[in-house]
Parts: structure tokens; C-alpha cells; sequence
């Protein structure tokens, strides 16, 4: 299940063409994720209770470190943090 979530998040990324900066855009990108997780979950298509399971199910896997060394905090970039 684990190499499935990390496989469905690369690729649903990798397709992305849109800016992670604009919001709209993001908001696609989640929305296409949510789904997508919906499906490599196996979770039934129940909307109302597929995307709370998704999100559990989900930070569950990032909780437990089991989807690798990711981090959602924002980091600052190296250059800004030298005097």
C-alpha cells in the first residue's frame, strides 16, 4: 500500500502542468491527488467519508514515516540563511 501511495503521488505530480504557486491551480493538483488516493486506497466512493479516509489514511503513512523523508514545513533556502 505504501509504494502504491508514493507511486500515485509521483505521477500525479509529474502530470501536473500547472504553477504550485498559483492557488486555483494547487487546488487542482489536490483535488486530482484526492482522488487518485481515493483510488490506490481502495476506499469506496462514498464523497463524504472518501476524503476524510484519504486524509487519515494519508497522514497515518506520513505520521509513521512510512512515505520517506518528507517534510511539510516551509524551509528557507540556504542562501537566505547565510550572513
Amino acid at each position: 500500500m505504501v509504494s502504491e501511495v508514493q507511486r500515485t503521488l509521483c505521477i500525479t505530480l509529474s502530470e501536473f502542468s500547472g504553477s504550485l504557486e498559483d492557488e486555483s491551480d494547487l487546488e487542482i493538483l489536490i483535488e486530482h491527488q484526492f482522488e487518485a488516493l481515493q483510488k490506490a486506497l481502495k476506499i469506496p466512493h462514498k464523497a463524504s467519508e472518501a476524503r476524510i479516509m484519504v486524509s487519515k489514511k494519508f497522514l497515518t503513512l506520513f505520521r509513521t514515516g512510512k512515505l520517506g523523508p518528507v517534510i511539510l514545513d516551509d524551509v528557507p533556502d540556504a542562501s537566505d540563511s547565510v550572513s
